[in-house]
């Protein structure tokens, strides 16, 4: 790459934004432009494990949710009481939203699909450790080990949030161990279900991407 090709996409994207990947390079500024498109590579890649695992996870989680406030959960005032405010305030929107929007055939698909990543997080905190957890977490994630707990998938699911939020904001996630924060995905996925697990296992070509690093 010439040194005006460079200059030019450097002003387009921002010194500060290629600056992390120029010093990975040690100033090679071919080598800085590698790697930033090696990151997207990597942030492509893991989209369909990262939509895999949010996907499940929501899923399992609203089982308990499900089981004591009735398939429509989101509209049970005994449910909503229980949640944090600004929660509660999520959930009262998007049923107002998706109601206005889809009238009478909004079901709970619809909720579950348009909540936030956050909500489903935050029924994993203790603050629900008494009314959706008190018997522990085996019928959302029946794979996970014997020592698991409430605590230990909350800390996978900020872990996987926080992995999730790097991907979909263009955030530089080379140099931040993507391997091991794309086994946590894997680790979560397994959880609820093998064979899902053995699928995205299957599909994945992330660890290929991640291995395949640009070099001088």
């Amino acid at each position: 790459m010439v040194h005006t090709t460079y200059s030019a996409v450097e002003a387009v994207l921002s010194p500060a934004r290629l600056g992390r990947y120029l010093k990975a390079a040690n100033g090679d500024k071919h080598l800085a432009t590698r790697l930033y498109v090696w990151n997207s590579h990597i942030c492509q890649a893991l989209y369909l494990p990262l939509q895999t695992v949010e996907v499940a996870a929501r899923n399992a989680i609203v089982i308990p949710v499900r089981k004591r406030f009735g398939n429509s959960w989101f509209d049970n005032p005994k449910f909503h009481n229980l949640l944090a405010q600004h929660t509660r305030a999520e959930l009262l929107d998007t049923v107002r939203r998706q109601k206005a929007k889809r009238s009478h055939v909004t079901t709970e698909d619809h909720i579950i699909a348009s909540l936030t990543f956050g909500f489903w997080q935050h029924l994993m905190t203790s603050s629900y450790d008494k009314q959706l957890w008190a018997n522990g977490i085996r019928h959302s994630f029946p794979n996970a080990p014997a020592a698991a707990d409430r605590a230990h998938i909350f800390r996978l699911l900020d872990d996987v949030r926080l992995l999730r939020n790097d991907v979909m904001h263009h955030y530089a996630i080379f140099d931040h161990k993507p391997q091991a924060r794309y086994q946590t995905v894997l680790i979560l996925t397994n959880y609820v279900c093998a064979e899902t697990h053995w699928l995205m296992t299957e599909l994945s070509q992330v660890s290929q991407v991640i291995n395949d690093r640009p070099v001088v």
